[in-house]
């Protein structure tokens, strides 16, 4: 049996750990910090917890040599130093991470992978899923104009100003608000900025916005680049989102990297966590085939659930069944042979066939 240890014992996390241990086909251990939230996930899903803390590195020496793969569902700032004892211990390396530095430092250590070993970042849904989603919409054209990647997981039941509530870690919602985006115009690799684009749109009678936000296309720009003419990635909100957090980050310059810690602050403190949820994803690929220009949109709503008696977030149940997909794919010799797999290299046909994503993409 596989051998996983899954470092977070958070929301996805848990998740995780729920997937996987019912599958009967993975060892799965949570190494986290808090004792009580443990001691439930020990409870619940019978399987082995370590207590740790999760900041001190010293914590986690000699801890990867018996598992076969490592799952990092910590905060990105950790997973280099991960990567790194994942190397050491000849482990695989899994991961979340919407960092666009992080990936390319894990890219580059991957390049010292020991045989059969393999580093595979931004696992979840954006990155992760979107490229795949993308890629495969790519490839159904001879030449391709425009790829437009747009994700969200939006609250069920806004009752804000800001029409949000926190489904995911705030440190990476931060970042994605705050740090450096990428685009392909004209055919080439272009910076944009955070929270500028700014779209709107109707949908069953309601009304969103899309912006620009950082790292929710992982790899696919460089893996495009003078292949498109246009690709860009949008994160999705209920319309009037943006305006405030373009007041918080950039009027009161909490988006600074030593104000971020003053914004993550404020945002856990007075805007709610929940698991009532839903994730929207769109992607529509404008090109030719044949010498017709043609369009072609895959468009998806994906609701929280329970599984296994667990009521699960949209957020959760994609992030983590995602990555799921991913593991199991390579586990049964479905991916490529490679140090270092980005999310385009995996085949939609295969990822939407497994066991892990047909419980989130196979449902109305």
């Amino acid at each position: 049996m596989h051998k996983v240890i899954i470092l977070g014992s958070g929301n996805i996390g848990f998740a995780l750990a729920l997937f996987l241990s019912k599958s009967n086909s993975y060892d799965v251990t949570v190494l986290g910090r808090k004792a009580k939230t443990l001691k439930k996930i020990q409870k619940n899903l019978k399987i082995t917890v370590l207590k740790r803390d999760l900041e001190d590195k010293k914590s986690y020496e000699n801890l990867l040599e018996n598992y076969d793969t490592v799952i990092s569902a910590l905060p990105y700032y950790l997973n280099i130093f991960i990567a790194k004892l994942a190397l050491k211990a000849k482990i695989n390396y899994f991961d979340f991470t919407e960092d666009v530095k992080t990936t390319q430092a894990i890219k580059k250590i991957a390049k010292k992978a020991k045989e059969n070993q393999v580093f595979i970042p931004q696992c979840g849904l954006a990155p992760g899923f979107i490229s795949i989603l993308a890629y495969s919409l790519y490839q159904q054209f001879d030449e391709v104009y425009s790829i437009k990647m747009r994700v969200g997981a939006l609250p069920l039941n806004p009752s804000n100003k800001i029409l949000y509530n926190l489904t995911w870690s705030t440190e990476g919602l931060i970042n994605e608000y705050c740090n450096e985006c990428f685009a392909i115009k004209d055919s080439k690799l272009v910076s944009t900025q955070a929270l500028e684009g700014l779209e709107k749109f109707s949908l069953n009678g309601l009304e969103y916005e899309a912006f620009n936000t950082s790292g929710g296309l992982g790899t696919l720009c460089e893996t495009l680049e003078n292949k498109v003419k246009e690709l860009n990635y949008k994160t999705i909100r209920y319309k009037g989102h943006k305006a405030l957090m373009d007041f918080l980050i950039n009027d009161l310059y909490l988006g600074k990297n030593k104000r971020r810690k003053i914004l993550k602050d404020i945002l856990e403190y007075a805007i709610p966590t929940t698991k009532e949820d839903l994730v929207l994803i769109f992607c529509t690929v404008i090109g030719k085939k044949n010498s017709l220009l043609q369009q072609k949109t895959d468009v998806r709503k994906i609701y929280n659930e329970t599984f296994y008696s667990h009521k699960l977030s949209a957020l959760q149940i994609t992030t983590a069944l995602s990555l799921c997909t991913v593991l199991d794919l390579y586990v049964n010799n479905k991916l490529k042979k490679a140090s270092f797999i980005k999310q385009e290299d995996i085949s939609l046909e295969d990822f939407v066939s497994n066991r892990f994503a047909q419980e989130f993409l196979e449902k109305d």
